[in-house]
């Protein structure tokens, strides 16, 4: 959803080169905000000019930063609110550093996963890839709190470079020091800062210091199969497996529909992946613990172990066997499934829409049994949408449930769409299943969501002394 840029490289004056840009479209359908002008910032200086110049702008603008726009299902590149200057950061695509005795790396917003992923072929590590397609920002989707296939992405990052809303830049949390040893520890001695920038508007993000995941000798993928009368007893077992920490990553369960929404095909069943990664001795004994238990008695119907290196059946689980593996590659092939597009035509051209909702339950079969029903109340209401959901077991033992919303990009379709968004988003939040993560139009829900008017208290303090005047992510988890 890319729009011509209204400043070029050296960042002319903003007043002068303020224009107002053709109406756009996005696979979510939300509302297109009045983003009145856009810049593509090459240098972290230039950034930090920049929002100082709007800092100083008469007119109000404030400055909504991106690192792709593809933020898909939430609002891509839309702003929150009108009157932003969109600051596009892809041209700050450096990767700084590439640790691999440590095992971190320094990354710009403009890098993407699929990038970072092959320059660490052979390295000894893995990045802690999405199942988003591969031209997706790292850095962009960490400050979102998204979730890879190993942990949850938040959970990467170590240390952040902070542009703040007069223009000083700050590097927060833990640095790599030329000449000095790096330790990946999450944390610095006293208060912690870096999570203070995820889903916040306090600052424009320009690098990142990601943590990276140590390769292994040998990863299979065990795949089960149950129908949705064995959900509880299924869940139990996954319970179980996590318990026991038998899995190297996210177990993830996908719905039928959820499997036709990402490009496959699937009998009318439930399918799980769980992750097994370490020695070769090791994954043989635990992936014939998991069959052997599996098969014991009637919850699943099919018990596989597949190899990442060979190939499968459909392009979404393909996707899914490589992404454990830290390949993004094959998540592209599933996207144009989905939009029947280029991957950067998707907001303007995608042949479907797209919307998320993506509530937070505990690792307890019977609240994720409420959370299905939840779900198929819902969509029996709006038949025309299909309705898929992802159960994502975190290695943490909770449970990151993607909601998928898809529906033909029309008038009528839309407004159904939204609807039926706007409904889940109540039910899960009054049944004690609030949404991690907010799209564009339901950001006025964050403080809600958030509950103790003493923690909007602090919030508010720390806005007023970073960004006084608002002038950054004005209405972003407001």
């Amino acid at each position: 959803m890319d729009a011509p840029t209204t400043a070029d490289a050296g960042g002319n004056d903003l007043v002068a080169d303020r224009a107002t840009e053709p109406p756009r479209s996005n696979s979510g359908g939300f509302r297109v905000r009045d983003a009145r002008a856009r810049v593509e910032p090459t240098s972290v200086a230039e950034v930090s000019r920049l929002v100082q110049e709007v800092a100083d702008d008469p007119a109000g603008l404030h400055v909504h930063a991106i690192s792709s726009g593809k933020n898909w299902g939430f609002g891509s590149a839309e702003p929150v609110t009108d009157g932003a200057l969109v600051m596009d950061l892809r041209r700050l695509d450096a990767i700084r550093v590439l640790d691999t005795d440590a095992g971190v790396c320094v990354v710009e917003p403009g890098v993407s996963q699929g990038r970072l992923a092959q320059e660490l072929v052979g390295s000894g590590f893995l990045l802690n890839v999405t199942a988003s397609a591969s031209a997706t920002s790292v850095v962009g989707n960490i400050l979102e709190r998204g979730v890879g296939l190993r942990r949850q992405r938040s959970e990467d990052v170590i240390g952040l470079e902070v542009v703040l809303a007069d223009g000083t830049v700050a590097k927060v949390g833990r640095w790599p020091r030329e000449g000095a040893r790096t330790t990946p520890y999450d944390h610095v001695p006293g208060p912690g800062t870096v999570q203070l920038f995820a889903q916040s508007s306090l600052a424009v993000v320009t690098a990142a210091v990601v943590r990276l995941i140590p390769d292994t000798e040998e990863l299979r993928v065990v795949r089960l199969r149950f129908t949705r009368d064995h959900l509880e007893a299924a869940l139990t077992h996954l319970k179980g497996w996590h318990a026991d920490r038998l899995v190297a990553g996210v177990i993830k369960v996908f719905d039928t529909s959820a499997v036709t929404a990402y490009g496959g095909d699937s009998p009318p069943t439930y399918q799980v992946y769980l992750p097994v990664a370490g020695r070769a001795a090791v994954v043989a004994v635990i992936t014939e613990l998991i069959e052997q238990e599996a098969t014991a008695e009637g919850t699943f119907e099919e018990v596989d172990v597949l190899d990442p290196d060979q190939p499968v059946g459909s392009v979404a689980e393909q996707a899914a066997l490589r992404g454990y593996a830290g390949d993004p590659s094959a998540n592209d092939a599933m996207v144009r499934a989905i939009f029947d597009t280029p991957l950067d035509e998707v907001d303007v051209r995608g042949r479907d829409g797209w919307l998320f909702c993506v509530p937070v339950a505990p690792l307890a079969p019977s609240a994720l049994v409420e959370v299905v029903d939840i779900i198929q109340v819902a969509s029996a209401r709006f038949g025309q949408i299909v309705v898929g959901h992802t159960l994502n077991v975190l290695p943490s033992g909770w449970v990151d449930v993607v909601v998928s919303i898809r529906f033909e990009r029309s008038t009528e379709h839309v407004a159904v769409a939204h609807l039926l968004l706007d409904e889940l988003h109540v039910a899960f939040t009054e049944h004690g299943f609030p949404p991690y993560r907010l799209d564009i139009d339901h950001m006025d829900d964050a403080a809600g969501l958030r509950g103790d008017a003493g923690q909007e208290e602090v919030l508010d303090r720390i806005k007023q002394a970073l960004d006084p005047q608002g002038v950054l992510a004005r209405g972003r988890y407001a």
